[in-house]
């Protein structure tokens, strides 16, 4: 009788810590900005928005992962 009891209580506590991670992983993913669209990051010719490559600092701005994030003006376009 004990030994089930035990293992009741090893899922209860495997469940609620699967819920809690999901929880936890669902808030970074939900909190991360949007990362800054192809066409902003392609020259005119190839169908973006840059005229130059150094253009791409108009539309956005590099984060400190080393990842371009769209601008705040730029995200309601999409």
């Amino acid at each position: 009788m004990g030994k089930v009891r035990n293992k009741r209580r090893m899922i209860i506590a495997t469940t609620t810590l699967i819920i809690i991670q999901v929880i936890a992983v669902g808030c970074i993913i939900w909190t991360t900005p949007d990362p800054c669209p192809r066409k902003y990051k392609v020259l005119q010719e190839d169908g973006g928005m840059l005229a130059e490559y150094s253009d791409i600092h108009r539309y956005c701005d590099l984060d400190y992962g080393g990842n371009w994030k769209i601008k705040d003006e730029y995200e309601e376009e999409e």
